[in-house]
């Protein structure tokens, strides 16, 4: 593939058609699972996707039991004396946690402390915690969200300019060594609302802690626990636990107000539950030219809250122009962008493999296992995901949210299909690539390879992919505000101002570039 400053790959629409397609997906709004945004944008898809000459397309109508928030609100009331009463600020409300009538749940506010992070099974977190709390409102503080993502993550290779990869890879590591981001406490700490439901509590307050408000306004998290219901699922007369989430100024406010023991707090969050709610799985191939009787599976996903989490399902829009304007293929090349994502616990099936070991799965997994003869005949899998994020982080000096100067690292998972091989095909080819798209002009920096680490996570729709054993490539960068459905200042934007348009495009071109070079492979060296 010839990659030019000027124009691009073949077939490839050029970066001001790309862009307004990111545009256009913020035009949808919010796009949740099964929401009115998110059937819109997987309409538009499917119309664009329609589109291309020799595609073949294809939807899987999928079912699920839906929640969507309406009315979110916290108030407080305490006597004259003993503090100010009144409406708190909120950040967001707690996704899937429950219903409240109109006028909200009342009872005692009760500060339960932190609570402590990760599995409630290993920790002791149970039932017992929230006693005190019963028939009241509980209000618990998180822990900050640090994790070290170099344990879950071994970094193999890299691109910044001027290193060397195994030097970007140091750097890279050390980067992830002691990260703080929002959405590390959904995923490795979320709050037990079973737990707290059980024990009698009427609703939670969630005070985020050691993070500035600006970071943590509008975070949709968790996105990976199941309604606090025996069965997992919401259903309208079941109104689960009702949480929302506060800043860390707000949690200690409501702390010293309810240390008196005098407070009172009504908590109001009204949702439409749905049972059978319909969303679409937007999916079809390219026919390859060779006759291996094999193919290459290109996926992501298309729900979430702003412009960078879904807007793959651009980057695969390319990419398949890209491919049908090719004079051949190798291989088939089948496209899947799934619903589901955004409720994991929902459409989310287990793949074991005990050869290609990883801790999480996709939703891409549930189009995997309806239809199985794709699967069993594909090589390689290449996921796309959160193009063109800029690094924004708390300033140590100011302690305000603001971007850090640069762009977010690409982590990229590329595994062969014998995770124990010496030769690595996809990280070879992708790392190729990458240095080809900057030499071009092109930005795709700063990169870097990673695998499952020591506790072994795949962290994206990639996971699945790899957990049925195909060789990988999966884009997944990860920046604070990938949960974040805008920011306060301009939320309507949907932290489009937080994306870079030229490195959107270069990482596009880079996965281009990869596609071919694999793709031309005897499948005994992927």
């Amino acid at each position: 593939m010839n990659v030019t400053t000027s124009g691009t790959a073949t077939g490839m629409p050029g970066l001001p058609e790309v862009w307004q397609w990111q545009e256009q997906l913020v035009g949808f709004g919010t796009r949740y699972t099964g929401s009115s945004g998110h059937a819109a944008y997987v309409d538009w898809l499917a119309g664009q996707l329609s589109a291309v000459p020799g595609f073949k397309m294809r939807t899987d109508r999928l079912t699920f039991s839906r929640w969507l928030a309406r009315e979110f609100a916290l108030t407080v009331s305490v006597p004259a004396s003993a503090g100010h009463s009144g409406p708190v600020p909120l950040t967001y409300y707690y996704p899937y946690s429950g219903q409240t009538p109109p006028g909200g749940v009342t009872g005692r506010l009760v500060d339960l402390g932190f609570y402590p992070p990760g599995n409630p099974v290993v920790s002791g977190y149970t039932e017992a915690f929230w006693a005190p709390a019963r028939g009241g409102i509980a209000l618990v503080r998180t822990a900050p969200p640090v994790f070290p993502l170099d344990l879950a993550q071994t970094a193999t290779g890299g691109y910044v300019p001027g290193q060397i990869s195994a030097v970007a890879a140091i750097e890279y590591a050390a980067y992830a060594a002691a990260q703080m981001n929002p959405v590390f406490q959904g995923l490795f700490g979320p709050v037990p609302l079973l737990d707290a439901k059980n024990a009698g509590v009427r609703g939670v307050v969630v005070a985020w802690t050691g993070l500035p408000d600006d970071e943590v306004i509008n975070q949709y998290n968790p996105f990976t626990t199941s309604y606090p219901a025996a069965s997992g699922l919401p259903s309208p007369g079941d109104p689960g636990c009702p949480a929302v989430w506060v800043g860390d100024s707000a949690g200690t406010e409501l702390a010293g107000l309810a240390a008196g023991g005098q407070a009172t707090a009504t908590l109001v969050l009204t949702a439409d539950i749905t049972t059978g709610a319909a969303t679409e799985t937007v999916w079809g191939w390219l026919k390859g030219a060779g006759d291996t009787g094999q193919n290459i599976i290109i996926n992501t996903h298309t729900d979430g809250p702003n412009a960078t989490e879904e807007n793959g399902g651009l980057g695969l829009l390319a990419l398949a122009r890209h491919l049908a304007a090719l004079p051949s293929r190798n291989r088939d090349m089948y496209f899947a962008l799934v619903t589901g994502h955004f409720q994991l616990p929902q459409f989310s099936r287990t793949i074991l493999n005990p050869a290609h070991p990883e801790v999480g799965q996709g939703a891409v997994s549930t189009w995997m296992l309806d239809h199985p003869h794709i699967c069993q005949a594909a090589m390689l899998g290449v996921t796309a995901e959160h193009l063109g994020a800029t690094m924004w982080t708390d300033d140590p000096e100011t302690g305000q949210y603001a971007p850090a100067g640069g762009s977010e690292w690409g982590a990229t998972y590329t595994m062969p299909r014998d995770v124990l091989s010496l030769v690595n095909a996809e990280k070879d080819a992708y790392l190729s690539a990458v240095r080809a798209v900057n030499a071009s002009g092109w930005p795709d920096y700063p990169v870097a390879t990673v695998r499952p680490g020591a506790l072994p996570a795949y962290v994206g729709e990639g996971s699945s992919l790899y957990a049925a054993g195909l060789g990988t490539v999966s884009l997944c960068p990860s920046p604070t505000y990938l949960l974040q459905a805008g920011d306060a200042r301009q939320p309507q934007l949907l932290e489009l101002d937080k994306l870079d348009q030229r490195l959107m495009y270069g990482q596009i071109l880079a996965l281009a570039q990869t596609i071919g070079t694999l793709d031309a492979l005897p499948a005994s060296a992927l």
